[in-house]
């Protein structure tokens, strides 16, 4: 099989839960002995090819090459992210039109199967395009009347690149229902999880301590993450005196935002996989309170790493959360996200112990790519098999 994979960036270029998907979908893919062709951009575009990066050092070179495109120029009138978007899927296109021949499928993240969709319209393209839009964000629950009202265009978008394409993945739970509202035909999606990679996986669940609970939250500083929630939940616990945890903040939190107690500590944002490991190693649970989601990597990370998992029940999080490991939150309410905290650091230490292995356990048991790659890779040639130009 031949895949042409399409996305609009990949780690360590770009951070972020789609690109590190791209990277690690690209290295298994490769890995599994399918020949990928991965189409990216970077900021800058950078001169050093990808091989002369480590991050790539263990990636199959028989299996799997690149080409660049640049980013499209950003604006800031609003619309700006969904024109940016066309264009990069229009320059992508353009660049790979000639070379469509040398493929079986298209594999395309978030938007960027756009300029292939309109080429399959015209007649040009002869292979199937398989769409993978992960969290379908704009149909799930917006934290503000303005990202309510702003995500039509999203929606929008959304339909005509999950309508146009040949098959759609999804990571399950809620999303696959919102691909079946938006007329998504069932046999046209095609459900596989993401995966941690093995190394992720430790042996040992770290110890509790009899004492202190330890939170942490990894993140960017957006609305949709609910830092806000916490951060009110935070604060409520500490105005009640509560002082048997400690919380670590690792994201771009501004000092404005952050609260001014000893026992909570802001890392700021941590560009190294090692040192996310090491701070989350440290902790006993992770806090991911979002209003959307498609299937966290974090969430991922953290239940390799040996946590308990407090999440809202958004996108596909329910696949990766449940009472066995941790709290899965009908809403990122702050009242809900404190009970649950001051849950944890009531629990005897020996009960919050059984829910951090169980997520280790998940993790290992489900999780891993060389499982993941497996439905991957039989999903496309399912969607091989069932197209019809």
């Amino acid at each position: 099989m031949k895949v042409l994979l399409v996305t609009d960036g990949i780690f360590p270029y770009v951070m972020g839960g789609m690109q590190k998907h791209s990277y690690y979908l690209g290295k298994y893919l490769a890995k599994a002995g399918i020949q990928v062709h991965l189409v990216h951009c970077a900021p800058g575009n950078p001169s050093a090819n990808e091989f002369e990066l480590p991050e790539f050092a263990s990636f199959d070179q028989n299996h799997i090459s690149f080409s660049r495109v640049p980013e499209p120029e950003r604006g800031s009138l609003p619309g700006h992210y969904l024109r940016e978007s066309r264009r990069y899927a229009e320059d992508v296109y353009a660049r790979m039109k000639g070379r469509l021949g040398e493929f079986d499928l298209i594999y395309c993240q978030g938007f960027t199967g756009l300029g292939f969709i309109q080429g399959r319209k015209r007649g040009e393209v002869k292979i199937p395009v398989v769409s993978n839009l992960h969290g379908y964000e704009m149909y799930q629950r917006m934290p503000s009347l303005k990202a309510r009202l702003g995500r039509a265009p999203l929606r929008s978008m959304a339909r005509e690149v999950s309508l146009g394409s040949d098959a759609v993945f999804s990571f399950g739970g809620q999303i696959t229902g919102i691909l079946k509202r938006i007329g998504v035909a069932p046999e046209r999606i095609l459900e596989c999880p993401i995966g941690i990679e093995e190394r992720w996986i430790d042996g040992v669940v770290p110890t509790v301590s009899g004492g202190v609970r330890s939170f942490v939250f990894v993140g960017r500083n957006e609305r949709r993450k609910g830092i806000k929630e916490l951060r009110i939940a935070l604060k409520e616990l500490h105005a009640d005196g509560k002082d048997g945890f400690l919380f670590r903040m690792v994201g771009p939190i501004p000092k404005e935002e952050q609260l001014k107690a000893g026992n909570i500590t802001y890392h700021g944002s941590l560009t190294e996989e090692e040192h996310v490991r090491n701070v989350m190693r440290a902790a006993d649970v992770l806090v991911c309170p979002s209003y959307a989601e498609g299937m966290p990597t974090v969430i991922m990370e953290a239940m390799a790493s040996g946590l308990a998992i407090l999440a809202t029940d958004v996108g596909a999080v329910a696949r990766q959360v449940d009472a066995g490991n941790g709290w899965l939150l009908p809403a990122p309410r702050p009242e809900l996200v404190k009970a649950a905290m001051e849950e944890a650091i009531r629990m005897p230490a020996e009960q919050l112990l059984q829910l951090k292995e169980r997520s280790l356990a998940k993790a290992r048991e489900r999780f891993t790519w060389e499982r993941v790659i497996t439905c991957k890779v039989n999903a496309l040639e399912d969607a091989i098999r069932n197209f019809v130009p």
